[in-house]
């Protein structure tokens, strides 16, 4: 019988299934081990599966409403609650629009403004260093610590998310300069798929078209660096709309050779 921490050893080389399975061994023999319970939390959350994430936590707080990760879950899931008030629009016909976040571009203008905070740093240097004055460093400079991040500014705006819209027909992307429409009717699955080929997982939402001319959609889906806010709550409509999402291993979705739209 293995421990938590073998259990999360096992996690974290990339075999959530045995993890899974170890867990459900470990439950058995006491349905009330916190830290298996939190630890089972945490893979439903990795995998996107946050209806069943709640009812773990719901589990835990039968048992010890104290428990600080409990608390932290909690003031989580108010935050969402916050931001599906706050970034999305119920639709007149039904469904709803969720507002893309900046999280790219903040992240680019916060290092323009650092850049161009350092270069006024040294222009105040010249007269103390004279070789600051020298033209081909300040050009220098101004290109490496002004111009660059403010040009990854205007790249990553021009392809940065705007909304995606999810109805009882379809499911709408629109980025800065296009809107692409995938009707219910001619994808192919939806998928919430893991990718354990690096450092942390990393979670994705993929759409396929029945049609392998047709773009798919794969948007970046952790909690801190996905673009849409309320992650719960689209999978929710996505439900509502289509049918559940397939929790899969992202190595497995064979969407190489077709044109994606990633957001």
């Amino acid at each position: 019988m293995k421990n938590v921490a073998q259990i999360l050893t096992i996690a974290e080389s990339g075999d959530l299934a045995g993890a899974h399975s170890a867990l459900d061994s470990l439950l058995s023999m006491g349905s009330k081990n916190v830290d298996a319970l939190k630890l089972r939390a945490r893979l439903l959350e990795v995998a996107g599966r946050f209806q069943m994430e709640a009812k773990i936590w719901s589990q835990i707080a039968k048992i010890d409403r104290d428990d600080v990760d409990l608390h932290q879950y909690v003031t989580r899931r108010q935050n969402e609650d916050r931001e599906n008030f706050y970034f999305t629009d119920t639709l007149p016909n039904g469904g709803k629009k969720f507002y893309a976040f900046p999280r790219q571009m903040v992240r680019h203008a916060s290092i323009g403004l650092a850049g161009c905070l350092f270069f006024l740093g040294l222009a105040r240097l010249s007269p103390i260093y004279p070789i600051l004055n020298h033209p081909a460093i300040m050009l220098t400079a101004f290109g490496l610590f002004v111009i660059c991040p403010w040009i990854a500014i205007l790249i990553t705006y021009t392809r940065s998310l705007r909304f995606v819209t999810v109805s009882k027909t379809s499911f709408e992307v629109a980025t800065r300069f296009k809107t692409h429409t995938f009707d219910w009717s001619s994808v192919e699955q939806v998928y919430l798929a893991q990718d354990d080929r690096q450092e942390t997982y990393q979670l994705s939402l993929v759409i396929v078209n029945r049609n392998p001319d047709s773009p798919c959609f794969e948007l970046h889906f952790n909690e801190h660096t996905t673009a849409i806010r309320a992650r719960s709550y689209l999978i929710r409509e996505i439900t509502g709309a289509w049918g559940e999402p397939s929790y899969v291993a992202r190595k497995s979705i064979d969407i190489q050779t077709r044109q994606k739209i990633i957001a």
